[in-house]
């Protein structure tokens, strides 16, 4: 009786988060052992590249080599390869769809235990633990794509981001930026971020010189500025076609011109209370010089550059991505339909872009405050994070989850709050709708975004969204957002 007692005590301070994990366990088992993409024998479209460098990494590697693109996606999927070539090991599809079972399953445990660690480290209450937890794993991505979708880069470019950035918050920066690497052959943007919060981790002098004009109000003018600029240029140069290649509709004057007004009266609305005011260019300069060690720049950019040149021996031509058109693209999605990012957003994070608006005076506080670094980083996120794509910020997502975390602690939120607004978040996450009903494997063969078989897939990225699923999904998320913000006002409840 005395070791079950001691053995009760031990693991009673653990009994909450060992409830939610084994909440999400469930879940993501329902996920694995579900439906999976009718494309490629359960592969999938972008998945189908993964899935040949996992099958033939050994020999294309050393042969043809991959694009220029893709040779900085092929984590872990390269892994996959040599440890089958290890251990004589046949690289079947049964093989390789286990396998990826098997790291996905390791990948989520290794995201829930550094979630708890930087609970820990930041001492949330358990009902803001609880809340953000659902935030960070209860979403359709982690609910439903995971296993819809096996061969995919992005949960284990989440975990680098995660796993990185705990030991930035630790202050351990050898461990943090050599973990960074990684990003490198998974999703370089990742490890970029956590260098500028590296590179510049420490505040900046009260004295240090600013500009004049406040964040907030300059974002919601430029932003939507430079979409309206983006699609005159491509009229002016008569590129209609690749306008509507980008937007998957036909093109209409008054629909842009009415995304790019309620595009900018949105941007204005939430961030005008940000005035945090950025420092001069040559201020980040001079900082840099002044606070980074050199051996400290010596020890990112010398691994950085040979890692580089040696990929670049291994490099063809064979797929053509232009960083001009990703660019344009971002500033262009935006304007297809009215408000559609906060939408497509909505219907791929659940509450947490809802929590950041009705909280943005908090938590851009909170943002800034930390570091000019981690200024620079949120402004790059808010950059992708204008895409109506969201699958694109994904990886960065602790980023924005622990300065919220740190805002919802102080709110004092009840058990019954937070208990509502993790029910929101699963009725949010719609991993619970079927996907594969008939028809939709012809529609990914004709590449058929619109028909309402295949926007049960595609609805879950804004620029794919049919103009029916547009206005679903717009309606839900002005009831989700009337619905958050009363429980948030009635905390106390």
């Amino acid at each position: 009786m005395s070791v079950l007692f001691k053995l009760r005590e031990k693991f009673r301070p653990h009994g909450f988060s060992a409830f939610l994990a084994v909440v999400l366990l469930f879940f993501f088992a329902l996920s694995l052992t579900g439906e999976k993409v009718p494309l490629n024998d359960g592969v999938g479209y972008d998945g189908a590249f993964y899935y040949n460098v996992a099958q033939n990494f050994s020999t294309d590697f050393w042969a043809t080599g991959y694009d220029k693109f893709r040779i900085f996606r092929i984590f872990p999927f390269f892994l996959i390869n040599l440890f089958f070539s290890f251990f004589s090991i046949e690289p079947s599809h049964a093989n390789l769809m286990r396998s990826m079972y098997v790291l996905h399953v390791f990948n989520l445990v290794l995201q829930l235990v550094f979630f708890f660690k930087i609970v820990r480290l930041n001492a949330w209450k358990k009902t803001t633990t609880a809340l953000i937890f659902g935030c960070f794993f209860f979403n359709y991505f982690i609910l439903k794509s995971c296993g819809y979708e096996v061969f995919q880069t992005d949960a284990f470019a989440c975990t680098i981001f995660l796993v990185s950035y705990y030991y930035l918050l630790r202050q351990k920066f050898i461990r943090a930026v050599s973990i960074s690497f990684l990003g490198i052959l998974t999703w370089p943007t990742i490890t970029y971020t956590i260098w500028l919060l590296y590179f510049f981790k420490d505040k900046f002098p009260q004295s240090a010189p600013r500009l004049k004009f406040e964040t907030g109000k300059a974002v919601s003018l430029v932003f939507p500025l430079m979409s309206a600029g983006a699609v005159a240029t491509l009229y002016l140069l008569h590129k209609h076609a690749l306008l509507e290649s980008m937007l998957f509709t036909q093109v209409s004057i008054p629909l842009l011109f009415t995304g790019t007004v309620f595009w900018g009266i949105f941007l204005y609305l939430v961030l005008r209370s940000c005035d945090y005011r950025f420092h001069t260019p040559l201020t980040y300069i001079r900082e840099f010089v002044h606070q980074s060690p050199w051996k400290s720049l010596a020890f990112v950019a010398i691994p950085f550059i040979a890692i580089n040149l040696y990929l670049r021996t291994h490099t063809n031509d064979e797929f053509f991505f232009n960083e001009t058109a990703f660019i344009l693209q971002i500033f262009l999605r935006p304007l297809k339909y009215p408000l559609i990012t906060p939408v497509a957003h909505v219907c791929y994070f659940g509450i947490v872009p809802l929590l950041v608006i009705f909280l943005f005076r908090d938590f851009s506080r909170e943002i800034f405050n930390r570091s000019a670094g981690y200024a620079l980083a949120f402004l790059a996120f808010l950059f992708f994070a204008t895409d109506s794509e969201s699958r694109h910020v994904i990886p960065l997502l602790p980023m924005v989850l622990v300065p919220l975390g740190c805002v919802l602690d102080k709110m004092d939120l009840s058990a019954k709050a937070v208990a509502a607004l993790l029910a929101l978040q699963i009725f949010l996450s719609h991993f619970y709708i079927p996907i594969n009903v008939d028809g939709i494997a012809e529609a990914f063969a004709n590449n058929d975004y619109s028909t309402v078989v295949a926007q049960r897939y595609f609805m879950n990225y804004g620029p794919w969204m049919s103009p029916k699923f547009y206005v679903i999904w717009f309606i839900i998320t002005i009831l989700a957002a009337v619905l958050v913000r009363f429980i948030i006002k009635r905390r106390k409840i």
